[in-house]
Formats: C-alpha cells, sequence, structure tokens
C-alpha cells in the first residue's frame, strides 16, 4: 500500500513538472520566434498550470516571476523578465527527481541570462533571429 501511495505521488509530480516545462518551453519557443502573440498566449498557459500544480518547491516564486512576465508590455520587456522565470524554473528542476527527459539550462553571455531547453541545440530567446545560436548548454539535469 505504502508502495503504491509512493508510485502515485511520484507519477503526479512528475506530471505537474512535465506540464510546467511544457508551457515554459512554449514560452521560451515563442520568445526564439519573437512571436508577440505567441508569447502571450503561451503565457497564458503557463500561468494556468501554476494554480494546480503543487507538488513542486518555489512555487510562490514562480507565479511572481510569472506575473511579472505576464504585464510586460512588450518583448523586450518580456525577454527581460524571462531570466528570472528561467532561473526560478532552473532551481525547481534541479530540486526534484521528477524530470523525464533531459533539461539543458543554456547561458547567454552577450546578456548573462539564462534559459532551459529541451534539446542541446541553441536557440537563444533573449535575441531571437538576430543572434539565435548565440549561447552554450551551462548544466544539465537528467
Amino acid at each position: 500500500m505504502i508502495l503504491t501511495i509512493t508510485l502515485l505521488g511520484y507519477t503526479a509530480a512528475a506530471k505537474d513538472t512535465g506540464a510546467l516545462l511544457r508551457k515554459y518551453y512554449a514560452v521560451k519557443n515563442a520568445l526564439v520566434d519573437s512571436d508577440v502573440q505567441a508569447v502571450r498566449i503561451a503565457i497564458g498557459e503557463l500561468q494556468s498550470v501554476l494554480g494546480p500544480v503543487g507538488s513542486y518547491g518555489n512555487r510562490g516564486d514562480l507565479s511572481k516571476v510569472v506575473n511579472k512576465l505576464a504585464v510586460a508590455g512588450s518583448i523586450d520587456k518580456q525577454r527581460a523578465v524571462f531570466n528570472a522565470v528561467s532561473t526560478t524554473m532552473w532551481q525547481i528542476v534541479k530540486g526534484t527527481e521528477h524530470v523525464s527527459k533531459r533539461v539543458y539550462y543554456q547561458y547567454c553571455p552577450m546578456e548573462n541570462v539564462y534559459w532551459l531547453s529541451d534539446e542541446p541545440i541553441i536557440r537563444n530567446p533573449y535575441f531571437g533571429a538576430s543572434m539565435l545560436t548565440c549561447g552554450k548548454v551551462s548544466e544539465i539535469k537528467q
């Protein structure tokens, strides 16, 4: 019985972290594409998973920075806030064992900012097409 409860808890936490990462990646990818409408929609979807998701630490911190991201008026302002979202997400990812796929923590030396990716290929969300491949993989969570 205890094993079943433990496995169910692990499965729920993995599902929560996976949903959170999928919504985060949608924001990141929309920023990479410099698609203002897609960024706005993806931020709303990220906010929607923050409510019911409760099995990860730093939930309050993440909610605060995602809310700042939501009220940022332009794509440049959204990119400025995105680093805070990314560093908080990385703290959550590093602090959990519930990651089913590798997460790449990537770094842009031009702006001294970070983001997460589900692939090792660099697609910089801070510059879009102008410096798409600027960056490197800083850490990997397996």
